[in-house]
C-alpha cells in the first residue's frame, strides 16, 4: 500500500493560516465491489417479492427487478454469478418448491452511460437458478474498460419462478446469493 503526502495542495492554505496541516492519503491497488440495488430508484436493497402466482404459471414480475452495480478497475476480466442458497420454502406448512422453479433473466440496462448495450456478454435468456453458482453476466476481458461510471457497470437482472401445477397454497421465501468474481 503506497502513502501520498498532499501537501502542494495545501500551500495556499498554509499562507492564509499559519498552522500546518499533514494530510496523507492511502492509495488502494484495485477497486472490485458489488453492491446491489432495488430497481425503483436504486435505494439499498436486501429483499424482493415477487407477489402471488398461481400454481402452473411462470413470471418475471417487475417487482423482481434488481440491479447489480458491478464495479472494477483492475482491468481483469470478471463474472457476475447467481445461487440460490436456501429453496424457496413455507417452513410454517412445511412446502419446499422444487430446485430450479426460480428462474432469472438479465436484462439490457437502461441506465448504462449514454444508453449503450452492455459490452459484456449478459445472459437474456431465463435460466434456472440452482443450489450452485450460474454466470449471469460476464465482462470483457478488460473488465469493461472504458465503460464502467462511477457506481460501476449496471447489470440489471429480473427474477421470477415457475410454480408446479400442483403446489399448494403458501408464502414462500429463499435466499439467493449474487457474487462478483475474477
Amino acid at each position: 500500500m503506497r502513502k501520498i503526502i498532499l501537501l502542494g495542495v495545501l500551500i495556499g492554505l498554509l499562507a492564509a493560516n499559519p498552522e500546518a496541516v499533514n494530510l496523507a492519503v492511502n492509495v488502494v491497488g484495485n477497486t472490485f465491489a458489488l453492491e446491489l440495488q432495488d430497481a425503483s430508484a436504486f435505494p439499498a436493497a436486501g429483499a424482493f417479492d415477487l407477489g402471488s402466482l398461481a400454481p402452473g404459471s411462470k413470471d418475471f414480475p417487475v417487482t423482481g427487478v434488481i440491479v447489480a452495480g458491478c464495479k472494477s478497475n483492475s482491468g481483469r476480466q470478471w463474472y457476475l454469478q447467481v445461487e440460490q442458497t436456501e429453496p424457496l420454502s413455507d417452513p410454517a406448512k412445511g412446502l419446499v418448491l422444487p430446485e430450479g422453479s426460480l428462474l432469472v433473466r438479465g436484462l439490457l440496462s437502461a441506465r448504462s452511460p449514454n444508453g449503450k448495450n452492455l459490452p459484456g456478454n449478459l445472459v437474456a435468456a431465463e435460466q434456472k437458478v440452482l443450489n450452485r453458482p450460474g454466470i449471469v453476466y460476464s465482462s470483457t476481458a478488460r473488465g469493461d474498460a472504458g465503460f464502467n461510471n462511477y457506481e460501476g457497470t449496471y447489470v440489471p437482472l429480473n427474477f421470477g419462478v415457475k410454480i408446479p401445477d400442483a403446489m399448494p397454497e403458501g408464502n414462500y421465501s429463499g435466499r439467493v446469493l449474487l457474487t462478483l468474481t475474477e
